[in-house]
């Protein structure tokens, strides 16, 4: 069918038609095999080599979301989903109300990602790949098949102690090289009194050794080199987890659960940590606060939560029998064990990150509104947290890398707050203050990072 014939050229929306069904059968005849049909592993080699820094084959968050799904999320646009991986720019203009969207709720954390040097074949090893990957960690493990194994109750899975295994095996190595030498000795030595001479002398263990030693100068140095470089590492690795204590879960003198205020009776954080929005310290409810509910209520689900209220009556001095407080009590403070303990050199000032910063809660704390006691939320938890405005961060939780990180990511308002209004004003008042100004736009946005939160006397005195 010859489509430049004078009365098709007459008639644009047909041929405009034609041509559109000509570009979909091609579009179709490319990708139709984009999700599915490739090579698995060679697809989890490129995963590793090209997605794994930033995306996980799961839902979860690592620096950037998961890609568990992405096949159905992406379905009908696999030709603006090859596009989207090697030129995330032109994906953009292209005005797509899916691109739109992903970039409304994951640029302010997570930025635009860079083109993938990637093809479309291999691309489709690696949606492939993703679409068959099984995360290890969901495959379900007995309670009671536990055995030489480190339970951890937070992250629900078992991990293996390999420390165990290696001092047991070493053990049984060195108990059979000193029996198989002392059996090769015993034996030499009946030897030569079979043959009417004198036996091998007793020598200790340590001065056999060192002869041993001594014979074998090659193998004992390598072995020493190897032995010094694994300790410097051990040590290495010690010293690194000093100070960090993410899952700190210490035992409370009361029971406080968190899940059943915060989460099910929907209860404001700042109602009992009513100082976290205008001072340094979020503060520790007093048992005035608790008593604003508990003069009222005063039995629990089941007695062990009645017990834990009448703690606190014991610690005020109140009567639930008569809803009265007992004269000339002598009230008991209680003694709460504090889990969020940042060093003495370093400056923390909730306000300035709630009230200023407006930070939420779970950004620091995770979903508090799930815990019992309270606890230091592992970074892994606080990824987990699905809330408008979260930052998404990688380091250990209350280390110092972890505060570096957030004041690189996280992005000041510069509008509508009194405080930035100021140092906007600064900023376009002055020659030098432009410029500085035109740099931070540079990416669309001012961050923490930009304005001084880098800066080693903004946190330590």
């Amino acid at each position: 069918m010859n489509l430049y014939q004078p009365g098709l050229l007459k008639r644009p929306a047909l041929l405009q038609a034609l041509l559109l069904v000509l570009s979909l059968s091609l579009s179709v005849s490319v990708f139709a095999d984009i999700h599915a049909g490739g090579d698995a592993a060679k697809g989890e080699l490129l995963f590793k080599a090209n997605c794994a820094s930033c995306h996980k084959p799961t839902s979860a968050v690592l620096a950037a979301p998961g890609l568990a799904g992405i096949s159905e999320r992406w379905k009908g646009k696999d030709e603006l989903l090859v596009l989207w991986i090697q030129n995330p720019p032109a994906a953009i203009a292209s005005g797509d109300a899916y691109v739109k969207s992903l970039i409304e709720k994951y640029q302010a954390n997570f930025g635009i990602m860079l083109g993938q040097a990637v093809n479309k074949e291999e691309i489709n090893h690696i949606l492939t790949y993703v679409a068959n990957y099984k995360d290890p960690a969901a495959a379900p493990v007995e309670e009671g098949d536990k055995g030489w194994y480190v339970w951890d109750e937070t992250e629900g899975k078992v991990e293996s102690n390999p420390i165990i295994w290696f001092l047991i095996l070493g053990i049984l190595f060195l108990i059979i090289v000193l029996s198989a030498s002392g059996v090769r000795r015993s034996l030499q030595s009946a030897v030569l009194e079979a043959q009417n001479k004198e036996g091998l002398p007793h020598l200790s263990y340590f001065t056999r050794f060192k002869a041993w030693a001594w014979e074998n100068k090659v193998f004992v140095g390598l072995m020493g080199l190897f032995i010094t470089g694994y300790l410097v590492v051990v040590a290495y690795s010690a010293g690194m987890g000093v100070g960090v204590y993410e899952g700190y879960q210490p035992e409370q003198p009361i029971k406080f659960s968190h899940k059943l205020h915060s989460g099910k009776n929907k209860i404001d954080c700042q109602y009992c940590h009513s100082s976290a929005s205008h001072s340094k310290h979020a503060g520790i409810p007093s048992v005035n606060v608790c008593m604003n509910c508990h003069k009222g209520i005063k039995e629990g689900h089941n007695e062990e939560f009645t017990a834990e209220i009448q703690k606190i009556y014991d610690a005020i001095g109140f009567d639930p029998a008569t809803s009265t407080y007992i004269p000339d009590y002598e009230q008991k403070p209680i003694e709460w064990v504090k889990v969020h303990n940042l060093p003495d050199h370093v400056y923390f000032n909730h306000a300035q990150h709630v009230t200023v910063g407006g930070l939420q809660c779970q950004n620091c704390h995770g979903s508090v509104e799930t815990y019992t006691v309270g606890k230091i939320a592992p970074v892994s938890e606080l990824a987990k947290v699905d809330l408008p405005g979260i930052i998404q961060l990688q380091k250990p939780t209350l280390t110092m890398g972890w505060c570096i990180e957030c004041h690189n990511k996280a992005e000041v308002q510069m509008a509508g707050n009194g405080y930035y209004d100021e140092i906007m004003r600064r900023l376009e008042d002055t020659e030098r203050g432009n410029e500085e100004l035109r740099h931070y736009h540079e990416d669309d946005k001012i961050t923490v990072k930009e304005l001084g939160g880098w800066e080693c006397a903004k946190c330590h005195y």
